[in-house]
């Protein structure tokens, strides 16, 4: 806990993703009080033909434009000409239901911050979900983390 995967677009170099992968788990540690050992990030990149939005696709040369519409009956958009989308992110988290909402805030604005910069997605490119669960629904070398042992336990290989 947590598994932290990102969705993007391949526009980040090998260093870069480790680069990610480094500071995603440095933020979780410190801000979320969790040991290094139990955070996993995962990257899976899809191709522009593969990602689709505001009933868009992103190898549309008017995606930038499409994808921002917010009335899909007149087809209004917030887009402006000087705003290129070079990125898009989504992160799926799934971690155990213990944080309070101001430390979720937190984290997903430093989270959308670190992901933009390293996915060269806009702001607004960058959709961030986390799902929580209890920590009986979590596992690892065989053990849930309902134990209270869990951490020790979950260390044996």
């Amino acid at each position: 806990m947590p598994l932290i995967e990102l969705n993007t677009w391949p526009t980040m170099s090998t260093e870069e993703k480790k680069e990610f992968i480094y500071t995603i788990t440095e933020l979780t540690t410190k801000l979320l009080k969790i040991v290094p050992d139990k955070i996993q990030v995962l990257i899976k990149e899809l191709e522009k033909e593969n990602w689709g939005k505001a009933g868009a696709v992103a190898i549309d040369t008017t995606f930038a434009e499409k994808s921002r519409m917010v009335d899909w009956d007149t087809k209004e958009s917030y887009h402006s000409p000087d705003s290129n989308i070079d990125g898009m992110a989504i992160i799926k988290i799934d971690i155990w239901n213990t944080f309070d909402q101001d430390i979720k805030d937190k984290w997903v604005n430093q989270l959308t911050q670190i992901t933009s910069k390293y996915t060269h997605a806009p702001l607004d490119k960058v959709l961030i979900v986390i799902r929580e669960m209890i920590p009986g629904n979590w596992g690892q070398s065989g053990v849930t983390g309902a134990d209270k042992d869990f951490l020790s336990k979950s260390r044996t290989f």
